[in-house]
Parts: structure tokens; C-alpha cells; sequence
């Protein structure tokens, strides 16, 4: 472990502990300004509590952020979020701004030149993920997605949808015959499908852009959406992060199916979009996971095909008119 030392309050010396493998990805992801960042993270954390008066206590599991809850003076409990400040999270910041609280966890304050965020404490904190019926779960998704999405303003200035059609694209420049699991049929299917998708000009959306069971959290007695990437686009593709999230490896054609039923009658969803969306969108996670080298999720691998059987069935083949009405 590594660690940070810093002064609370002008007194009592404390510890923040940063783990080794979150010090690696902060230098991986941002290079020379991410090393500065972790060498004036002392400071970061001492100003924080010096600002608002708060005492920082050790974090919540590290992946790319830190994020700790931290008591203030008065003994309100909040959480603190310290980032790299980079595009990502300047869509963040922006992207809790538009939901402003409904039905997404509230900024309490921020200095976002710093990449500091003051977030609402959500209490007991558990994940959509504790949920074991997965009928209850998706309901409480549903109602999330329908508190959240708001109608795409000219100057959100959020990424477009399009950019995930890019990442495919710089996929398969790259990879032009494909990279194990992803064959070259699978890269130019799912490029045809976001073409034709995005060709068709539906309404948009400012979205959460990784809604999934570990994004749902529980807040008393309702549930609150965190951690928004913020993306405008379609609110059928806002669906299937968490469609692709929480399967077991046996009966994914079942409970996908179920989940989308819920979905599309809750939401009045477009369910032949939905499913050229989860095709789509299910091979372009298999190529972020092969970019970063990192191992990729069977299930989300086997909802491929999964999507792609059920639009055959429902609605016809998946291909270079993917997408397209009747």
C-alpha cells in the first residue's frame, strides 16, 4: 500500500492509503499529469478538509476516482470525489447538473478546476446488485432511467452517441480481421447496425451513459443513480449496460428477455432498436475490454448472440440494414 499523509485541521497528522494497483491506473490513464495529481494529493485532501471543514475517512473500493466518505464539523456524513480533471469527468460534473438530483445522487458543492465534487452521502449504500430478485431489480432500474432522462439541450455540450460508433470504427482499423472472441463478421455487423441506427435521427436524450446495478444505489427508502459518464443519445441504448450486467452464465436468453419486456412496457421503449442496440453495443464492451487488455466478461460476450437471435426472431436478420423500420 501505498500512502498520503496529511495535516487535519493543523493538528493531527492522518493517513490516506492509496492502493498500489489505483496509483498504476491513475499513471496509466493520465501519464504526466496523473503522476503531478498523485504527488499533490496530500495537499488535495488537506485543502478539502480544510475547505469544508470536513475529516476524510479511508475510501470505498478505488478504480479510477477517489471517492471516500468524509464527516463534516457538523456531523453531516457526505462523500468526497477527487478525479483527474479530464473530459470524462467534466462530462460528469456536467451530467449531475442536468439531472440535478432527480433521481441522481446530488452535488452538494464542487470546485471543478480542482476535480474536487462534495457528493450527498446515499445511506445504507447498497448496490442494485444486493437485490436477488431480479423482476424487483429491474423495476427499481426502470424507474431510475425514467427519472433521469431529460430531452437533449443544443448546449449540453455532452458527448454524442456517435463517439461510441468511432470507438468501433478505431477498433477495426486497427483489428481489420477482427481480435479473438470478435471476428471480422461480428466488427462489420455491428458497424452496419450502429450506421443504420444513427442514420435514423430519433429523438434524443441526455443519458446516464453507464446505468448498470453497480451505478444503483440504495438512499433510505428510494434508489439513486451515481456516477453518470453523461452522453446524449437514444434512451433504448441507455438500457443495456445494465441488461448486459449481473448474469449468471446459465439461462442469459431468460432473464434478458424478461428484462427487456420490463423495460420496453415500463418505458415505452422501442423494442426492435433495443435489440440491434444491445448487438451492437455488446461487441464494442468486448473490444473495450481487448483495447485494455483486460479479460473479457463471458456473459457479455454470449449477449452477442443473444441480442442478435431475438431481433432474427422478433423482428428479422441483424446486417447491413440493421436497425431500419418497416
Amino acid at each position: 500500500m501505498a500512502t498520503a499523509g496529511h495535516l487535519h485541521n493543523g493538528e493531527n497528522k492522518t493517513l490516506v492509503k492509496l492502493p498500489s494497483n489505483f496509483i498504476q491506473t491513475i499513471k496509466n490513464i493520465h501519464k504526466e499529469k496523473g503522476e503531478e495529481w498523485l504527488q499533490n494529493f496530500d495537499a488535495l485532501i488537506h485543502y478539502c478538509e480544510k475547505r469544508w471543514s470536513l475529516t476524510v475517512l479511508p475510501p470505498f473500493e478505488l478504480s479510477y476516482n477517489f471517492v471516500a466518505p468524509a464527516t463534516k464539523e457538523d456531523g453531516t456524513q457526505v462523500v468526497l470525489k477527487l478525479s483527474v480533471p479530464n473530459k470524462e469527468y467534466y462530462n460528469e460534473v456536467e451530467a449531475l447538473r442536468y439531472f440535478a438530483g432527480d433521481g441522481m445522487v446530488r452535488i452538494i458543492d464542487a470546485e471543478v478546476e480542482k476535480g474536487i465534487l462534495i457528493l450527498e452521502r446515499l445511506s445504507p449504500g447498497d448496490t442494485l446488485a444486493a437485490t436477488e430478485d431480479d423482476i424487483e431489480a429491474t423495476e427499481i432500474a426502470a424507474g431510475i432511467m425514467d427519472s433521469i432522462w431529460v430531452p437533449e439541450t443544443p448546449a449540453s455540450g455532452l458527448p454524442e452517441i456517435e463517439e461510441r460508433e468511432r470507438s468501433l470504427l478505431n477498433f477495426y482499423w486497427k483489428h481489420p480481421t477482427g481480435k479473438a472472441p470478435i471476428t471480422q463478421e461480428l466488427l462489420q455487423k455491428a458497424i452496419h447496425t450502429f450506421r443504420s441506427l444513427l442514420g435514423e435521427k430519433k429523438a434524443r436524450y441526455i443519458l446516464h451513459g453507464d446505468l448498470h446495478h453497480y451505478n444503483i444505489l440504495r438512499a433510505n427508502k428510494t434508489w439513486l443513480a451515481i456516477d453518470p459518464k453523461g452522453l446524449v443519445g437514444e434512451r433504448e441504448y441507455d438500457t443495456i449496460q445494465f441488461l448486459l450486467n449481473k448474469l449468471s452464465e446459465e439461462n442469459i436468453k431468460q432473464i434478458l428477455s424478461k428484462r427487456i419486456e420490463i423495460l420496453v412496457n415500463k418505458l415505452d421503449l422501442d423494442e426492435k432498436r433495443l435489440l440491434a442496440w444491445g448487438f451492437a453495443h455488446s461487441v464494442l464492451s468486448i473490444c473495450w475490454s481487448l483495447e485494455d487488455g483486460e479479460a473479457y466478461s463471458t456473459p457479455f460476450y454470449t449477449c452477442i448472440f443473444v441480442f442478435e437471435k431475438l431481433h432474427k426472431k422478433r423482428y428479422g436478420q441483424l446486417g447491413i440494414d440493421a436497425g431500419q423500420t418497416e
